[in-house]
């Protein structure tokens, strides 16, 4: 069975690690960033690698947003 997980903060850091990590194991990741082009960055990225990945902004401080 395929995993789908969201992980906020993924533009940089230990988001973005964390995605690259889970798309190498087959999941589908979403990454959400309140910085949306670079959460687009990173998504291209899981996908250039083979991966499933898909950018959204996203700040999680705001209830609009969510």
């Amino acid at each position: 069975m395929k995993k789908s997980v969201f992980i906020t903060g993924a533009a940089t850091g230990i988001g973005r690690a964390t995605a690259l990590r889970l798309a190498s194991e087959g999941a589908r990741v979403a990454l959400l960033d309140k910085r949306g082009g670079l959460a687009d960055e990173a998504a291209q990225e899981l996908r250039d690698a083979g991966g499933s990945g898909l950018g959204l902004a996203c700040d999680v401080s705001n209830e609009e947003d969510v």
